[in-house]
């Protein structure tokens, strides 16, 4: 039987889009595993399977009789953590997939914490527990004050900054543990992160054939940084949101050389770390930064291009296809000049794109958000244009 070529994509939101659009436009047939059969990328979608992107068995008992239907070349996700559920069936139907077990431990951020300590990388004094007594004492020897964390899960789900032990409540705790699925909850010493710039970053790199090519960084955007903005912090837009919820970014991140060669340095160390240098063929990781007074630590790794419409959005915006290279990875395409230049490298390298999301009343997460996006060629410029297309709902809905 000739069967038609497919890409299977993991998560339909508004988020895959762009990718859902590029697949199609490629002229692949394009398969979509999402949990609910209407989902927003549905309607490009010539296979929806209705599964949870994270039920790596039933997602794996759908390949064959999907195989035996399409011609499937490449499997992936953007701006979506179900990095594990790819890397195994990828694996499974022998495609150009990162080794499952490297997605494991990216997946699990308290085997992240744990390899990267080994490698002698900085970490902040971190253990699980899988009791609210634990959690309590483990705060104690951290100093009294910390941070609850999911294991696996994204988006500020389940994360807490408490100040003394006593803080931590069986109803606090229950909303970690239920935010991730392996019934423990990370217990984190706080870190302190710089008071004169923007301490949180997202960094996209490509690695290929154990190479690492940086792509770019984003400054995240919290309640902290808006004094620095006076088109943020006079609106009052967010003064009730929590500290901990992501309002936006910048893209690019704006820092002196010496701190992106620390931290391009430090990702790539990571990288080794996690065993990237054994993988054949191209493959995405994107590492979360804090700057501390102590320097930068890793707050997490994840093996997929960044949400928050950054790779989905503002990098589009500034000139480069991100998500059209990370399909051609998939493809199993050799990442040479040619594709660089189609796809990874900045058109608009002067542009700044700033993305502002509208936050929920009362929200302690980053679920739920509608995004706006503006540009400029400087930081402020580009933050006030997007506060007024926030204002004006003109929201991110999708990228030509």
């Amino acid at each position: 039987m000739n069967r038609d070529k497919a890409i299977w994509l993991f998560a339909g939101g508004q988020m895959q889009e762009p990718a859902a659009k590029k697949i199609k436009s490629l002229g692949y047939r394009l398969i979509i595993t999402d949990r609910s059969p209407d989902c927003h990328c549905a309607r490009f979608a010539d296979e929806v399977v209705a599964l949870d992107t994270f039920d790596i068995s039933g997602n794996l008992q759908a390949a064959p009789g999907l195989a035996r239907k399409f011609r499937i070349e490449a499997v992936l996700t953007a701006a979506a953590d179900c990095h594990e559920t790819v890397a195994i069936v990828g694996s499974s139907l022998q495609l150009n997939a990162l080794s499952p077990e490297i997605a494991n431990v990216c997946r699990y951020k308290q085997k992240t914490r744990a390899i990267l300590a080994e490698a002698g990388l900085p970490q902040p004094a971190s253990a699980v527990a899988s009791n609210l007594d634990a959690a309590r004492q483990l705060l104690h020897s951290f100093g009294g004050s910390g941070v609850l964390k999911a294991t696996n899960n994204s988006g500020s789900r389940g994360f807490a900054v408490v100040k003394d032990p006593d803080e931590v409540t069986a109803e606090l705790f229950d909303a970690s543990l239920a935010a991730g699925t392996s019934g423990l909850v990370i217990v984190e010493e706080k870190l302190e992160p710089v008071k004169n710039e923007i301490a949180e970053q997202s960094l996209e790199t490509v690695w290929y054939d154990g190479k690492m090519y940086f792509l770019n960084w984003v400054d995240r955007l919290f309640r902290n940084d808006f004094s620095r903005f006076s088109c943020l912090h006079e609106e009052g837009l967010y003064d009730d949101t929590s500290w901990a919820v992501e309002i936006g970014h910048l893209n690019p991140a704006l820092h002196d050389y010496e701190t992106l060669q620390q931290v391009v340095k430090m990702v790539y160390q990571a990288g080794l770390a996690i065993g990237m240098h054994t993988q054949r063929g191209g493959h995405i990781l994107k590492a979360d930064i804090m700057l501390t007074e102590r320097g930068p630590y890793i707050i997490e790794l994840t093996p997929r291009l960044s949400g928050g419409w950054d790779s989905s959005a503002s990098t589009p915006t500034r000139g480069a296809d991100f998500i059209g290279g990370a399909i051609m990875l998939a493809l199993g395409k050799q990442l040479d000049l040619e594709m660089w230049h189609d796809f990874f490298a900045y058109k608009n390298s002067s542009l700044f794109a700033a993305v502002l999301a509208l936050i929920n009343p009362g929200a302690v997460d980053c679920i739920g958000r509608k995004f706006s996006i503006g540009t400029g060629f400087q930081q402020e410029t580009a933050l006030a244009s997007a506060m007024t297309n926030l204002k004006e709902r003109h929201y991110v809905l999708s990228v030509e």
